[in-house]
């Protein structure tokens, strides 16, 4: 039998999904728009996690080191991939920082959607004043509904962008080569053993 390695990689597949999805979600009318603009943005950060551990998968090369790489939160890859790559331009690092933490909170908000119980306080506005079936329940950090918009999406595809350039423009610097093979994003096998 012979021996065959190599490895299986989504990270263009998440990301051509997000890709898709939004364009999708910047035509649709505006009470359908969530149908497309939610589960782009869940593909956003799916593909920014594909992204780390493929580029992360490069750069740790000790497997202790890239075990505790693959532990880490989405923000601690971020941040210690760009530090291990040299990137230290925080002006330009911080806004891409602070949208991976959004892109947290809406992943998780996603994956953990629970009922979200509520008490506030305030003046009844509106058509609320007519009846209960009028009043509105307050926007909620944990409510994905509430995290959801056509910017904050473009912000997610920016990002993810970001971490494009930074991998193609520092990893030849790390590595002392140009491989544009090197966490491309595609899968691949090789023999290493024919018999």
């Amino acid at each position: 039998m012979n021996k065959i390695e190599g490895s299986i990689v989504n990270d263009r597949y998440l990301e051509s999904i997000a890709i898709a999805l939004y364009n999708e979600a910047k035509v649709e009318k505006d009470g359908y728009r969530f149908k497309k603009l939610v589960p782009a943005m869940t593909f956003y950060c799916f593909a920014m996690e594909s992204k780390l551990n493929t580029f992360g998968k490069e750069v740790f090369t000790k497997s202790a080191e890239f075990k505790k790489f693959g532990n880490a939160t989405i923000q601690g890859k971020f941040d210690w991939l760009l530090s291990r790559l040299g990137v230290d331009e925080e002006e330009l690092v911080e806004p891409h920082r602070e949208t991976i933490a959004n892109m947290v909170s809406f992943r998780n908000s996603v994956a953990h959607s629970k009922n979200i119980d509520f008490e506030e306080e305030r003046k009844l506005i509106g058509l609320e004043q007519f009846g209960d079936k009028f009043v509105h329940p307050p926007k909620h950090e944990k409510d994905f509904m509430a995290l959801r918009s056509l910017e904050s999406c473009e912000s997610y595809k920016k990002a993810l962008e970001f971490l494009d350039t930074v991998w193609f423009v520092q990893s030849p610097k790390f590595f002392g080569s140009v491989d544009f093979s090197r966490g491309s994003g595609f899968s691949s096998a090789k023999v290493v053993d024919r018999n």
